[in-house]
C-alpha cells in the first residue's frame, strides 16, 4: 500500500502541498508584510463574524429586526472585502500605515454601535465587543492612536445609548444606559493605560534586545581576537584556514602558510621589561596590518609567534609581503623612547597542499621557521 501512494504521488504532477501554497499565494500573496497584515485583517473578520453570528441569533429569538441584522451582516461582510482588496492590491502600502489598523477599529466600532442599537433586551452582549476590538488594536496602533480611537467609541456608544434610551425606553432603560456608558467609558480608560504600558514594554524590550546582540557581538569579537594585539587569535585562524582549505578543494585560490617568530624576543623582555615585551608585540601587529596585502591574514599564534594566511597571487613568491614587512620594521623603531630596539623576525612558509589536514600544513611551515632560525635567523624559508 505504501508503495502504491509513492507511486500515486510521484504520478501527481501537482501534490496537495504545492496546490495549498499557490493557494496560500493566491489569497494572501508571497510579501511577508503583507501576509501580516492580511493576517490581521483575519483576525478582525473573525471578530466581525462573531458579531454577526450574535446578531443572527439574536433575529432568531425575536430579539432584534431580521431586517437591520441583514442591512448590518452586509455591511460588515462589504467591510472586510473593502479592505481585503485594498491589502491584496497593495494600496494600503501608499498611506503611512499600511496595516490600516487604524480605519479598522474605526469602523468596526461604529458598526459594533449601531449592533447594540438594534439589538434591545441583549444589547449589553454588544458591549464586550467594543473592548476586545481596542485589545486587538493594542498590539496594531500607537499609544497615542489607541487613545484617539478609544476616545471616539466613547463619545460614539455615548450617542448611541443617549438616543436609544430617549427613542426605545422599554429596552434600554435611561439608568441602565448611564451604568453602561460609564462602563464602557472606564474599560476604555484602562485600555489606553495599558497601551501606553505596552508600548513602555516593547520600547525597554526592543532596547534590550538590541543591547543584547551588541554584547553578543562585542564577546564574538572578544573571543576571535587576541586583547594584547587586536589581532585574530589562534582559534580564529584555525577557523580562516579550515575555511580557505575548504574554498580551495572547490576550486578556490591555493594560499600558503607563515609562521613568524620574533628574533632575541626573550632578550628584549630581559633588557627593557615585559611592558617593552607588550609595545614590540603592538607595534608589530600594527606594521603588519599596514605592509601586507589586504587579502593576507595575520593572527597572534601564541608568545611572540604569529600566523600569516597568504593567498597565492603573481608571480607566486609568498615570500615578497613578508620581504616588505621585514624591510619596514628594519627601518624604524618599535618603541618612540627606545630607538635602539627594532624589531627582526624569521618566517617559515609551507604552501598548503589540496586534501592534506591543516596541522600538517602548519606542520611544514614550523620546520620551515625551525630551519630559518637555525640558518642564522631574520630571514624566510619555504618549504
Amino acid at each position: 500500500m505504501p508503495t502504491q501512494q509513492a507511486a500515486t504521488a510521484a504520478l501527481d504532477p501537482d501534490p496537495p502541498i504545492r496546490r495549498s501554497t499557490r493557494l496560500a499565494n493566491a489569497l494572501l500573496g508571497s510579501d511577508s508584510l503583507q501576509r501580516r497584515t492580511l493576517a490581521l485583517l483575519g483576525l478582525a473578520a473573525l471578530v466581525t463574524a462573531t458579531v454577526v453570528v450574535l446578531l443572527l441569533y439574536a433575529a432568531s429569538i425575536g430579539v432584534a429586526d431580521l431586517n437591520q441584522v441583514s442591512v448590518l451582516t452586509v455591511m460588515f461582510v462589504l467591510l472586510i472585502c473593502g479592505f481585503y482588496a485594498v491589502i491584496r492590491s497593495g494600496l494600503n502600502q501608499r498611506f503611512a500605515d499600511p496595516t490600516l489598523a487604524m480605519p479598522q477599529t474605526i469602523m468596526a466600532q461604529t458598526l459594533i454601535g449601531a449592533a447594540y442599537a438594534i439589538t434591545g433586551p441583549v444589547h449589553g452582549a454588544t458591549v464586550i465587543m467594543l473592548s476586545l476590538v481596542m485589545v486587538f488594536g493594542m498590539f496594531s496602533l500607537r499609544p497615542l492612536a489607541v487613545r484617539h480611537a478609544c476616545i471616539y467609541t466613547v463619545s460614539l456608544m455615548g450617542v448611541v445609548m443617549y438616543c436609544c434610551a430617549q427613542y426605545q425606553p422599554l429596552h434600554y432603560p435611561a439608568r441602565q444606559e448611564i451604568f453602561n456608558f460609564a462602563l464602557t467609558a472606564i474599560v476604555m480608560l484602562a485600555i489606553s493605560q495599558l497601551s501606553g504600558q505596552l508600548s513602555d514594554m516593547r520600547t525597554r524590550l526592543k532596547t534590550q534586545k538590541i543591547a543584547l546582540e551588541q554584547a553578543l557581538a562585542h564577546i564574538k569579537e572578544m573571543a576571535a581576537r587576541d586583547e594584547l594585539t587586536g589581532l585574530p587569535n589562534r582559534r580564529r585562524m584555525m577557523t580562516l584556514l579550515q575555511e580557505h582549505a575548504t574554498r580551495y578543494a572547490r576550486g578556490g585560490p591555493r594560499f600558503y602558510v607563515c609562521i613568524i617568530d620574533l628574533d632575541h624576543f626573550k632578550n628584549i623582555n630581559d633588557s627593557y621589561g615585559h611592558a617593552a615585551g607588550d609595545a614590540v608585540l603592538r607595534a608589530f601587529a600594527t606594521q603588519a596590518q599596514v605592509v601586507l596585502r589586504t587579502t593576507d591574514m595575520i593572527g597572534r599564534w601564541g608568545g611572540e609567534e604569529f600566523l600569516l594566511l597568504l593567498p597565492a597571487s603573481a608571480p607566486g613568491d609568498p615570500t615578497l609581503g613578508v620581504a616588505r614587512l621585514r624591510d619596514s620594521l628594519a627601518a624604524m623603531p618599535a618603541i618612540q623612547s627606545l630607538p635602539e630596539v627594532r624589531v627582526r623576525f624569521s618566517a617559515g612558509f609551507a604552501r598548503y597542499e589540496e586534501g592534506e589536514p591543516i596541522d600538517q600544513a602548519i606542520e611544514r611551515a614550523d620546520r620551515a621557521l625551525y630551519a630559518a632560525k637555525s640558518a642564522g635567523r631574520n630571514r624566510s624559508v619555504v618549504l
